[in-house]
């Protein structure tokens, strides 16, 4: 998850100034809080998301409604992304729980528009758990033990160390007694 914060904000910031990094602050104005709810089971195959004591599942069947739904494809590297997304999605073998960091497309030697469209379908899946977690349609499972419930807050500050008029930081936390669920954190214009 690291790897892909990282390079998502370096996609979409450029090149940042300050000493630290504006995603590890939380000390940005609260822009909406809510609480979610999550089913305590779910159907295979299914993916899951990973950090540190948390798993975030997704059947799959819900993951590829959702892509075909939400995920934009006007642009050549969104269409293959998306295209990439949707066929690994289709081929998980029946039966199994795959972490999902082993349907990503390395990067390592990528150049140009293979590196694009493996940079998308990084982000194209932190899109896909974001946005199943928000529809309360992700399970949720912490020290493997099954929650019921989390909350996400999302917050917007500027950070006036920031270069390129990309100086607002949006950050959307969620979590269950403290321990993070699933973060995400971008940089843009307001």
């Amino acid at each position: 998850m690291q790897k892909i914060l990282v390079l998502a904000v370096i996609l979409v910031s450029g090149f940042v100034k300050a000493e630290s990094d504006p995603c590890e602050s939380t000390q940005y104005p609260v822009k909406w809080e809510s609480e979610l709810v999550h089913p305590e089971s779910y159907e295979l195959p299914a993916i899951f998301y990973k950090t540190n004591y948390s798993k975030v599942i997704l059947p799959v069947s819900k993951a590829i409604d959702f892509v075909k739904n939400n995920m934009a494809n006007h642009k050549a590297y969104l269409k293959d992304a998306k295209a990439y997304i949707l066929e690994s999605l289709s081929k998980m073998p029946k039966n199994k729980l795959i972490d999902h960091s082993n349907l990503l497309i390395p990067t390592d030697g990528l150049q140009g528009r293979e590196l694009s469209k493996a940079i998308h379908v990084m982000a194209g899946y932190q899109g896909l758990f974001e946005g199943l977690l928000l529809k309360n349609e992700a399970s949720v499972s912490i020290n493997g033990n099954w929650v019921n419930s989390s909350s996400v807050t999302y917050m917007v500050g500027n950070d006036p160390a920031l270069l390129d008029d990309l100086s607002f930081v949006h950050k959307l936390i969620v979590s269950n007694s403290n321990q993070v669920v699933f973060e995400k954190c971008w940089l843009d214009r307001k």
